[in-house]
């Protein structure tokens, strides 16, 4: 049974790419090469995968940051003091 190494599409149907050249241990790209052999994948899919997984796992967390930032903002335009704010996000921040 193939193992599922990367939770995602491995092949795209993008016709757009950019030629990227990357500088990894090779320690880690041995790694690599064995997740895609396991996979039966190639290394770039693989590591396309990881990217996108990456990116979707991220995405809250950003949009968390993002709406934090805001916030601040407009609690700083409507003159409410650096302590305030502080205090306040100190009780939903982690």
């Amino acid at each position: 049974m193939k193992e599922s190494i990367c939770q995602c599409q491995m092949t795209s149907n993008d016709n757009d790419y950019a030629p990227l050249t990357l500088k990894i241990p090779v320690d880690l790209l041995g790694q690599i090469q064995e997740a895609a052999d396991l996979a039966e994948t190639d290394v770039p899919s693989l590591l396309l995968c990881y990217a996108r997984q990456g990116l979707t796992n991220s995405s809250a967390e950003l949009k968390r940051q993002q709406f934090l930032t805001h916030a601040k903002d407009v609690l700083e335009e409507h003159g409410v003091h650096d302590k305030t704010i502080e205090e306040i996000f100190g009780k939903f921040t982690y």
